[in-house]
């Protein structure tokens, strides 16, 4: 009989039956004291009805016993994780059957009572049942048992009275059972669905848990694989620009050579093709080092008058081909806390942006002190920006007015570095522009108080150096080559050394006026070690350090050693002022001795 019993209790799904038997037992124990009222209620409705006292307190203590009882044992069933869960069940619904019957048994006080007592006695019966299908509704046979325990009783009474029209509350007694149980079914239908429901939803969550952690790790890796890449970059800056110096001093040489017109054209080409892909790769090795973190900003006072000044003369060229205008105005005492290379470079982007896009009118730089900020504008009369496309433009390989994808006029790499870089140097940048009404950059920084002076990089014309004594000291050997090439046409008397040992000898044997030292040698001593080396051997020699790295521990480094430092790739005329400007300081103090 347990076997069928077990059969009709379970629902064939042990985690389902688990938790409907722990809701009976949660819904059984929050009922207490109102079971117990319920209890005491009969029994008064009893004692008042004419029942004997002793009688009536006999059943009382019972039915109370029997509940706690009861009430004990279901507990026990729940924790019972050992005993199977049919069996916990099938005990549960004769526990909860003879509770039921406990109650229903009030049912031997109305042959001696009022008719009166006897309907009230019927209806505290009745409520009870109904309220039994908020605790047993998980268990349908645990609810009919207890219903028909309670109720049965009171049919064989009202049945057994037999007095007129009181013998058809006997058949209603049952069809009320019967609606209850029909009730509890659909109440029970709908926790089903709802524990069914959970369960996917818990399902779903696990599985979008899962994913989530997926999409993490592939964000992660993808993270991971971005900055590998850019640390990547950032360390093989040297050996990307080491050809890439090789090319540009050798095409300067070749352009100082006599050619006929279609070779002149062809090494003008070659020249402009260089110069293209020198200016890709600084910004994607600038985009690189920014980006894995390893360039931190020197922050200091600037004069700002002063990095303007050198700038305005740097693009003085490339407007006057043109025939743009170029204006700027800055207050001489105004200074602002920034680096200055980055804040060079900003700026620069900006002027270049400003030359290439605009066909007719002018450029203007304007700096203007806002109490507490310094702006700085970069304004042109070119074609403009659409609002919606403000932002577009400082992102990486952006070009609005570039289709056909033309680089001469850029990669769209400019405005991304200064949005990088302002970033960097706690600065803001805003756009203002319209189709057909020019453009209007402004960097806002903060205010400062000049102790250092800015000195920009000299473009220009390649002077002469005739007769310079020079050392190359390059681990590569092309490019000591290509150094030999471009100095030895500028007239110098170039010596090269692949190493500081070949160098220290040919400082030993010739009246060497100037070193150029590449940073990263391949040895155990870097180039600013190398300069030293060799300053020791002939004191006086004037020496710069020639990297692509520009981080800031170099920079600090080379700045103690009182070296110069030029970033590859390094043109030829870059390199022949610098020579020409550190040879002229040195001779003009005693030039000044001599005029004295």
């Amino acid at each position: 009989m347990n076997a069928r019993l077990a059969r009709l209790l379970g629902s064939g799904n042990e985690a389902l039956d688990e938790r409907r038997l722990s809701e009976l037992v949660a819904y059984s124990a929050g009922l207490r004291i109102p079971m117990l009222a319920a209890a005491a209620f009969i029994a008064a409705m009893a004692w008042l009805g004419g029942q004997p006292a002793t009688a009536v307190l006999a059943w009382l203590a019972a039915v109370v016993g029997l509940r706690e009882w009861r009430a004990a044992q279901l507990l026990r069933l729940r924790e019972d994780l050992v005993r199977p869960i049919s069996e916990r069940l099938v005990r549960a619904f004769w526990l909860t059957l003879l509770l039921g019957t406990a109650y229903g048994s009030a049912a031997i006080f109305m042959p001696g009572m009022d008719v009166g007592f006897d309907a009230i006695l019927t209806m505290m019966l009745l409520s009870l049942g109904a309220g039994a299908i908020t605790t047993t509704f998980t268990v349908i046979p645990a609810f009919v048992g207890f219903g028909a325990g309670i109720t049965l009783p009171a049919v064989v009474a009202w049945g057994l009275g037999g007095q007129g029209a009181v013998v058809v509350l006997a058949p209603l007694l049952l069809a009320v059972l019967h609606t209850q149980t029909r009730f509890a079914r659909r109440t029970y239908a709908m926790f089903e669905e709802s524990w069914h429901m959970g369960r996917r939803n818990d399902e779903l969550l696990a599985q979008l848990s899962q994913e989530q952690g997926k999409l993490r790790q592939a964000r992660d890796a993808a993270v991971a694989a971005d900055m590998a890449k850019s640390r990547f970059l950032a360390s093989a800056s040297h050996d990307l620009r080491q050809p890439l110096q090789s090319l540009v001093l050798n095409s300067g040489a070749m352009a100082r050579r006599p050619l006929d017109p279609v070779s002149g054209a062809i090494a003008a080409d070659i020249a402009t093709s260089i110069d293209a892909l020198g200016h890709l790769l600084d910004g994607l090795l600038d985009i690189s080092r920014l980006d894995a973190g390893v360039v931190n900003a020197e922050l200091q006072a600037l004069r700002l008058s002063r990095l303007v000044a050198g700038l305005m003369r740097r693009f003085e060229g490339a407007a006057r081909e043109k025939q743009l205008e170029l204006h700027w105005t800055c207050p001489e005492s105004l200074s602002v806390i920034s680096d200055a290379q980055m804040l060079q470079r900003i700026v620069s982007n900006l002027l270049d942006n400003a030359i290439k896009f605009t066909r007719q009118g002018s450029i203007r730089v304007d700096c203007v002190d806002l109490g507490s900020r310094v702006r700085l504008t970069v304004s042109d009369t070119g074609i403009g920006i659409e609002p919606a496309e403000h932002q577009a433009v400082f992102e990486d390989l952006v070009q609005l007015d570039n289709p056909q994808r033309d680089r001469t006029r850029g990669h769209g790499l400019g405005l991304g570095i200064v949005r990088r870089l302002t970033r960097l140097l706690g600065a803001e940048v805003g756009i203002e522009s319209e189709p057909g009404r020019g453009t209007r950059v402004h960097l806002d920084l903060p205010p400062g108080h000049d102790t250092a002076a800015v000195v920009g990089q000299a473009q220009g014309q390649v002077p002469g150096l005739v007769a310079r004594q020079l050392l190359v000291l390059d681990d590569d050997a092309q490019v000591r080559q290509a150094y030999a090439t471009a100095l030895g046409s500028m007239g110098c008397e170039v010596q090269v050394a692949a190493d500081l040992p070949a160098a220290l000898a040919i400082c030993d044997a010739h009246e060497l006026e100037l070193a150029l030292v590449d940073y990263r040698l391949g040895g155990p001593v870097d180039g600013i070690g190398a300069c030293e080396r060799l300053r020791e051997r002939r004191p006086g020699l004037l020496a710069i350090l020639v990297s692509a790295d520009t981080g800031t521990e170099l920079r600090n480094r080379a700045a103690r050693a009182k070296l110069p430092t030029l970033r590859k790739p390094v043109s030829d005329a870059l390199l022949a002022s610098t020579i020409n400007r550190l040879l002229s300081e040195r001779t003009a103090p005693a030039r000044q001795r001599h005029d004295a």
